[in-house]
């Protein structure tokens, strides 16, 4: 804008620049609710509203899965564009001219089924952003029945509808219309696939494009310097289609070989389209391709592909997702906060990138005297633990918040330790409601855990009973009840070591509107949900990393 200006109109000038300051420090300290008291000591007061149900309307149970919208996504479903899928072309087999199909990503993500929840759904993540930046139709191939290594054909398990049964309750046979894979968990939208099946089906079987994926990956040139190859091949249409078949792993290698860089740089000429692909309004996506900082272009991105609808549950995950979190106590309709503690596989890592070394910095910081001392003075005592971050330390993160010694905050904690930490809870002093008291009695806090007891093992490959179809699929609930309870909380507490703190982040991007001009016109701002990173990386990786 000062280029445009004069000397003779330096009030102008100086009143840009006030808009500017006042634009960027609306941007930096807007939070979710949007009202905000400073109290003494400029302290601030949030307005603590938000609760895991939205005001939509009380859901229509229908269909034969008699599931709710509240539960088939990590957002709540008022804060889903719904327009996303109108934006999109689909292909119309009727119009022998449709080209919706002409140019796929097939993504085949069986090579992480043993992976955890978090890292499947990641690299989900990642092929849908190279699917839209790219303009390809996006295809999940599953693996077959014949030869599949899991019982009931998916890695998270078979619900109940997988089997039929006889008038006695006895299985007949499998119904192998239920969706094997990752498709047993994640329901792509139509705008995602353009309603594509899967390419090329005459000439090439699940082997054939299996064989593709891993023969490139034996390349000396492999991810980095060739465009991921294609395969050119003939559809049942008659057009000819060009296909990039990835799996899972390689989603992460081509990103950062060959897409990461070309989605930040800036200027681009694609970066408005894509945001629109993704749903973004044509002012959103204007503010998006101005923007120059990475992390900011990244946080847009993720707030983009939480209000899509990307990743939505299909109806017997958000059914049975619902039972379990009811279960739980844990009130729906109230304000509540999240606290994410992952122990167990992720600080089995001895590199020194790894959560180990962070571990021994944390000791190392406070404990350098400490055991000798206590041996000394108290040698019966146990020694504190040294292989994981103590519970204490989780909620030091609220240390920083106003005090309310009146009501107890409600907080539900997702662990795969939880017999350790109720332990560490049972350690904290009690009021006379058995509410827990920290920082001193500045808060009170009513605990709230999953309430499955009998799961041994909360990671979806782990436990006695892991080629268990029934196992597995009680272990896959009990996760995405906990990831959707992190990702609609107020406050959320935990760290970017895992896959699984790094995916919550992402639905808690939210776009908000920080100007006063009309809604299609005023600027915005990618913001956070209150989210503290309890130890570790502060920085958040790219969406899907």
């Amino acid at each position: 804008m000062a280029s445009t200006e004069t000397n003779n109109r330096p009030r102008s000038r100086l009143r840009y620049a006030i808009l500017g300051i006042a634009f960027c420090a609306i941007s930096y300290t807007i939070i979710w609710d949007d009202e905000i008291a400073t109290g003494e000591g400029g302290l601030r007061h949030e307005h603590r509203q938000l609760a895991f149900l939205d005001n939509s309307p009380p859901p229509k149970y229908t269909g034969i899965y008699k599931s709710s919208p509240q539960f088939t996504a990590l957002v709540q479903p008022s804060n889903i564009i719904t327009s996303t899928h109108r934006q999109v072309k689909t292909y119309n087999e009727s119009d022998v001219n449709d080209s919706s199909c002409d140019d796929v990503l097939l993504f085949m993500p069986e090579s992480f089924a043993h992976n955890g929840h978090g890292s499947q759904l990641n690299s989900y993540i990642l092929a849908t952003m190279i699917a839209t930046y790219t303009n390809k139709a996006m295809i999940i191939l599953e693996h077959p029945h014949k030869h599949n290594e899991f019982e009931g054909d998916s890695q998270f398990g078979c619900p109940k509808e997988t089997w039929k049964y006889d008038e006695n309750g006895d299985v007949l046979h499998r119904d192998l219309s239920i969706p094997r894979g990752l498709s047993r968990l994640v329901k792509q939208p139509d705008w995602l696939s353009s309603k594509c099946s899967v390419p090329c089906q005459g000439t090439f079987k699940y082997d054939d494009w299996a064989t593709i994926r891993k023969t490139r990956k034996d390349s000396v040139y492999y991810p980095r310097v060739y465009t991921p190859q294609e395969v050119k091949c003939m559809n049942h249409n008659g057009r000819r289609t060009n296909v990039l078949v990835v799996g899972a792993g390689e989603t992460r290698e081509y990103f950062e070989g060959h897409f990461k860089e070309r989605m930040v740089q800036r200027p681009s000429k694609d970066a408005d389209i894509w945001a629109e692909r993704l749903g973004a309004k044509p002012h959103e996506a204007k503010v998006f391709a101005g923007l120059e900082d990475e992390k900011e272009i990244w946080d847009y991105i993720s707030a983009f592909m939480a209000q899509s609808g990307m990743l939505r549950f299909q109806p017997w995950i958000a059914r049975d997702v619902e039972e379990y979190i009811r279960q739980s106590g844990l009130p729906l309709d109230a304000s509540y906060d999240a606290i994410h503690i992952r122990r167990g596989d992720m600080l089995a890592k001895e590199d020194d990138a790894s959560p180990k070394q962070f571990l021994r910095e944390y000791w190392e910081s406070r404990d350098k005297h400490f055991n000798v001392l206590r041996a000394l003075l108290h040698p019966d005592v146990k020694q504190a633990p040294h292989n994981y971050v103590p519970f204490t330390h989780y909620l030091s993160q609220f240390d920083d918040l106003e005090c309310n010694t009146e009501n107890a905050r409600v907080v539900y904690v997702a662990t795969d330790d939880p017999a350790e930490v109720q332990r560490e809870i049972g350690d904290l002093p009690k009021d006379e409601d058995g509410n827990s008291i920290i920082k001193d009695g500045c808060h009170k806090i009513k605990f709230f855990f999953t309430p499955t007891k009998e799961i041994e093992n909360f990671h979806i490959d782990d436990g006695p009973d892991q080629d268990d179809c029934g196992g597995r699929y009680k272990r896959n609930i009990a996760s995405i009840a906990d990831m959707m309870i992190a990702a609609k909380s107020d406050m959320f507490v935990g760290e970017f070591n895992s896959n699984w703190g790094r995916l919550v982040r992402i639905f808690r991007m939210q776009l908000k509107n920080v100007g006063d001009s009309d809604i299609n016109e005023s600027p915005v701002a990618a913001v956070e949900r209150k989210m503290n990173v309890a130890w570790g990386d502060e920085y958040p990786l790219p969406p899907g990393m």
